[in-house]
């Protein structure tokens, strides 16, 4: 089971040393979920200067009253992550809440499910909003494929995607097995093929167009999303 590291009810100026310290006492591959009264982005910006290449950052629930992030210890640090490796992994991750999502509804667990659904949509509107604001710009400036070409069939897609997750929203806040499944089904159909096309193409072909420093400030953009 996951650490959970709540510091709402903690004095400010202790927070941060407590943080780190569950941090460093990580093994590798593992993480802890911290809550925080407000955006975390200082605390973001200090793990980037102190722990570059060291951790992942994955937004769980943005407010009002809470936000949470899971914070991961890579196995292998490595400063130098590619973009292929850092979306496929977000890519991953949001899989496995998609799919305990869909065994929640399946078992009529309804408080699980819109929980863990609220998280999912939150998660890929999130991954959305960095490859529309921050890798696209950058792979249509390098390519000069703006108006056709990966990037233009890929944001029609992202709107595909986006009115099927409120639809889903609204089914599972309304208890409704049989529009949450069908419009879980209709969402994964274009998932397998949107995301193949990413890291097979889009992905990749960024890691070769774009230099090491550029590639790093769009991972470091990306955290920050």
């Amino acid at each position: 089971m996951e650490k959970v590291l709540d510091v709402r009810e903690m004095v400010p100026r202790d927070r941060h040393a407590r943080i780190f310290e569950l941090y460093r006492s990580l093994k590798p591959g593992e993480s802890f979920t911290l809550v925080n009264d407000h955006e975390p982005k200082p605390l973001l910006y200090q793990f980037q200067a102190e722990h570059d290449g060291e951790f992942d950052w994955w937004t769980l629930e943005a407010g009002p009253e809470a936000w949470r992030v899971s914070i991961v210890k890579r196995e292998r640090p490595n400063p130098d992550i590619t973009i292929t490796d850092y979306l496929q992994t977000d890519h991953r991750r949001l899989d496995t809440i998609f799919e305990g999502f869909k065994a929640a509804v399946k078992e009529s667990r309804w408080e699980d499910a819109a929980r863990g659904f609220r998280e999912f949509s939150l998660g890929l509107k999130r991954h959305i909003r960095i490859e529309e604001d921050i890798l696209f710009p950058v792979f249509e400036e390098k390519t000069g494929m703006r108006d056709a070409g990966p990037t233009f069939v890929m944001r029609m897609e992202h709107k595909e995607i986006q009115a099927l997750l409120d639809r889903i929203l609204g089914a599972t806040d309304g208890h409704d097995a049989a529009g949450a499944e069908a419009g879980s089904s209709n969402l994964l159909g274009i998932l397998l093929d949107h995301n193949m096309k990413e890291e097979h193409i889009l992905y990749p072909e960024s890691d070769a167009f774009i230099t090491g420093s550029e590639r790093a400030m769009v991972i470091k953009k990306a955290q920050a999303a």
